[in-house]
């Protein structure tokens, strides 16, 4: 079986779900997706420690869909996530783009002031008649 790509939506199974558990519930729940997927048993699927990252990192918080790709290997169902460089940079949580937002908010782009307007506002000052 060549590799195929499964979208797995975890958000049904995990609302339900406890969580401090969410993060082992949800890797068991991708193993059974993709056992029901392939025809194999449990014992038969292996997940990559990238896709472990990913669940841990992300997914168990926002409970989005997972893309991963399965490929089959004597009977062995391997699981993937669909790219690695989703495994390598999670998404951001809601948390984290607001603090982003709020410390590009604190620190507001001031105008450089111009050298020669300042000169000039001198030596207007000093030519003034008193």
């Amino acid at each position: 079986m060549p590799e195929k790509l499964l979208t797995i939506n975890i958000r049904k199974y995990l609302v339900t779900q406890p969580r401090v558990k969410r993060h082992r519930k949800a890797a068991a729940f991708i193993r059974e997706a993709v056992a029901h997927y392939t025809k194999t048993d449990l014992d038969k699927v292996r997940l990559d420690p990238s896709l472990n990252t990913l669940i841990f990192k992300s997914h168990y918080r926002s409970m989005l869909p997972i893309k991963v790709t399965v490929t089959m290997d004597n009977g062995i169902a391997k699981v993937k996530p669909l790219s690695d460089k989703a495994a390598a940079q999670p998404e951001k949580t809601k948390k984290e783009e607001k603090n982003d937002k709020k410390k590009a908010k604190e620190a507001p782009a001031q105008k450089p002031k111009r050298p020669d307007a300042t000169k000039a506002k001198e030596n207007g000052a000093e030519n003034k008649p008193k």
